[in-house]
């Protein structure tokens, strides 16, 4: 099995296993991969969606994520493919595209996902992805194998032509982004509608069929990941990591409170 992030993230969705990652959208620390890798998660995104972060964070977190066995995805803000090339050429390792609506847009992001024979990715100088013992001949097709391609399925079209998206080569998962396919759908915030839950069911089908894997974000609450589990959800989108750490400042705070009412205020 190969070293590198991509390969083992793969393995895993092809084994039904689950891949636990986070949304780092505060996040400026080439640590952030490291230490996500130390809680047990396997994947990060870096948010240029709904983030004010630069795009030299790619380079700067990407590549500790990699060194640490964590595959770094970024999502864009767009589908121009200089601004996935920027991303992919400087520490990206792996995609979570917004908004692909049609099958024509999702061939169009795998294609610049790809350095060619396979897409149009621009050839960069050098991929520090796979250190700097190899030579770009190399390095490119080993990009292409470890590349992980994931698009967006956030509204109501998009679910209706899930199953064409699903087809087109060189995507390699379908990603619901709950809180927009939500807003589309009229129901904001209402992670336990049946509506949301088909349409997870209708893309875990459409990934399966496909030989893709599917992944889902959004919820906080837990009671509808169950049924998203149920339907076939693996790559999950915890949280971000801003609210991953309100999680736990909350948590030591009740922790805390909880022990001087039971112990008492004395000293």
């Amino acid at each position: 099995m190969s070293a590198y992030p991509g390969s083992a993230f793969r393995a895993r969705m092809a084994a039904g296993q689950l891949a636990l990652g986070s949304n780092l959208r505060l996040s400026r620390s080439a640590e952030a991969g490291p230490i996500l890798a130390a809680c047990g998660f396997h994947w990060a995104m870096l948010d240029f969606e709904h983030s004010p972060a630069s795009p030299h964070l790619a380079h700067d977190i990407a590549l500790s994520a990699i060194r640490a066995g964590v595959l770094p995805m970024a999502r864009p803000s767009s589908h121009d493919p200089r601004e996935i090339a920027g991303l992919l050429t400087n520490g990206a390792l792996g995609l979570v595209v917004p908004h692909v609506d049609t099958p024509e847009q999702a061939a169009a992001v795998a294609r610049a996902a790809r350095f060619a024979p396979r897409g149009g990715l621009s050839v960069p100088g050098t991929l520090a992805h796979f250190g700097y013992d190899k030579g770009l001949a190399e390095a490119c097709a080993l990009f292409n194998d470890e590349v992980v391609v994931t698009v967006m399925i956030e509204s109501r079209t998009a679910v209706e032509n899930v199953e064409a998206i699903a087809a087109v080569p060189g995507v390699d998962g379908l990603f619901i982004g709950g809180s927009d396919l939500l807003w589309d759908l009229g129901l904001p915030g209402q992670y336990g509608a049946p509506a949301l839950l088909d349409a997870v069911q209708r893309t875990c089908a459409a990934a399966r069929r496909h030989g893709l894997f599917a992944g889902m974000g959004g919820p906080r609450d837990e009671a509808p990941w169950r049924g998203f589990l149920s339907a076939g959800m693996r790559m999950i989108l915890t949280e971000n990591d801003l609210s991953l750490m309100m999680r736990g400042a909350r948590d030591r705070l009740s922790f805390f409170e909880g022990a001087l009412a039971r112990g008492g205020a004395g000293g």
